[in-house]
C-alpha cells in the first residue's frame, strides 16, 4: 500500500512539475507573440516554436485570451489566413465571452474583402462587448465599407458617453467620408466635440474634421487659403490687406479664433482701432482661446483711444491668462485710467 501511494505522489509530482514546465514555455512564446505584435512584426521562428507546443494546454493566455485565438491573430499579422482561420473555428470554447475570436475573425474577413462575413463577426463582437473601443472601430468600419452609413450614428449612440477620443474621432471621421449627406445627429456631435477633449493628441484631428462637417471641406480650405494671404501680407508689414484677409477667412469659418485674432491685430497695426475691437471681443466673448493675447491686444486698442478704464480692465484680463507682455503695461494703463477718473470726479 505505501508502494502504490509513493508511486501514485511520485506520479502526481512528475505530471505537476510537466505542468508547470509547459506553462512556463507558453509564457515564453506568449512574450514572443506580443512583442512581435506590437511591433508589427511576423517571425518563422516564434511560430515554429509555438507549432512544437500543444495549443490545448494551456487554453488561456497569461491576459485570458484564448491561446488558439491569439496565435491566430498572429498568424493574420503574417497573412496566413487560413492558419487562422482554423485555429479560431477550434478555438470556440475557450473563454468566449470577451468575443476575441469574433473580432479576429472579423479583422481577417475585412482584409480579405469578404465584407459580408466581417460584419456578421464585427456586430457579434459589438454586440457581446459594446464598450470595447476595438469591436466599435470595426465594426464602424465594416458599415462604412457595406455603406450602412445609418448604423454608424446608431453604434455611436451606444458608445458616445464614454467620451474616449478614438471613439469620437473615427465617428467624426467616418460621417465625413460617407457618401450619402452628413446627418444632423453628426453635425450635433461635431459641435460638441469641439469642447471635448482639450488636452487629447487627437484634439487638433478631432476639431478639424468637426469643422469640416460644420462648414464643408471646399469653404473650410478657403478659409485656409485667406489665412495664409493674411499671413503674407502682414509678412510684408501690408496690414491692410492681411486684415481683409484674415477677416475673409473668419467668415468662412467662424470657428477658428486665430483668423479673428489676427484680423483685430492687423487693424491695430495699421492704425484702424474701432475696426479692430468687434474681432478681438468676439474673440474674448465666443470663442475665448484664453491666451490672454485678445485681451492685451484690445487694452492696447483701448489705450491707442485713449479709453484707459477698458484699457485697464483688459490688461489686467490678459494678465490673469499669465500673458507676459500684459505685465509691464499694468501700471501705465490703470495709473491713466484712475487719473481720467480723478478729472472726471473735480
Amino acid at each position: 500500500m505505501r508502494i502504490i501511494i509513493k508511486t501514485l505522489l511520485i506520479v502526481s509530482s512528475l505530471v505537476t512539475v510537466y505542468f508547470h514546465y509547459i506553462n512556463n514555455i507558453s509564457s515564453e512564446i506568449q512574450y514572443d507573440i506580443y512583442n512581435d505584435m506590437n511591433a508589427a512584426s511576423y517571425k518563422e521562428e516564434t511560430t515554429a516554436r509555438f507549432n512544437a507546443l500543444s495549443l490545448d494546454f494551456p487554453d488561456l493566455s497569461l491576459t485570458t485570451l484564448p491561446i488558439k485565438g491569439l496565435v491566430a491573430k498572429y498568424y493574420y499579422l503574417g497573412a496566413q489566413y487560413s492558419k487562422a482561420l482554423d485555429l479560431l473555428n477550434q478555438s470556440k470554447g475557450s473563454n468566449p465571452y470577451i468575443m476575441y475570436n469574433e473580432s479576429v475573425k472579423s479583422e481577417i474577413f475585412y482584409k480579405l474583402g469578404v465584407l459580408d462575413s466581417a460584419l456578421i463577426y464585427a456586430e457579434k463582437a459589438f454586440t457581446g462587448i459594446p464598450n470595447n473601443q476595438k469591436h466599435y472601430l470595426e465594426l464602424s468600419r465594416v458599415y462604412l465599407a457595406t455603406g450602412n452609413y445609418s448604423k454608424l450614428d446608431s453604434i455611436f449612440k451606444i458608445v458616445e458617453k464614454k467620451n474616449r477620443p478614438a471613439i469620437w474621432n473615427f465617428y467624426l471621421a467616418s460621417s465625413l467620408t460617407r457618401e450619402d449627406s452628413i446627418s444632423d445627429y453628426a453635425k450635433e456631435k461635431a459641435k460638441e466635440a469641439l469642447k471635448k477633449f482639450p488636452s487629447s493628441d487627437l484634439y487638433s484631428r478631432i476639431k478639424l474634421t468637426s469643422i469640416y462637417i460644420l462648414y464643408g471641406k471646399d469653404q473650410v480650405d478657403k478659409s485656409i487659403e485667406f489665412a495664409e494671404l493674411g499671413s503674407k501680407y502682414f509678412d510684408e508689414e501690408n496690414y491692410r490687406l492681411a486684415a481683409k484677409y484674415y477677416g475673409d477667412a473668419a467668415n468662412l469659418n467662424p470657428l477658428e479664433y486665430t483668423y479673428y485674432e489676427n484680423a483685430g491685430i492687423s487693424n491695430f497695426k495699421f492704425g484702424y482701432y474701432e475696426e479692430s475691437i468687434p474681432y478681438l471681443t468676439y474673440v474674448i466673448d465666443s470663442l475665448n482661446p484664453m491666451t490672454g493675447k485678445s485681451e492685451f491686444v484690445l487694452a492696447q486698442t483701448y489705450a491707442a483711444l485713449e479709453d484707459f478704464e477698458k484699457a485697464c480692465e483688459f490688461i489686467y484680463a490678459s494678465s490673469n491668462f499669465d500673458y507676459s507682455p500684459a505685465y509691464p503695461l499694468i501700471g501705465d494703463y490703470c495709473s491713466m485710467a484712475q487719473n481720467e477718473k480723478s478729472i472726471k470726479t473735480e
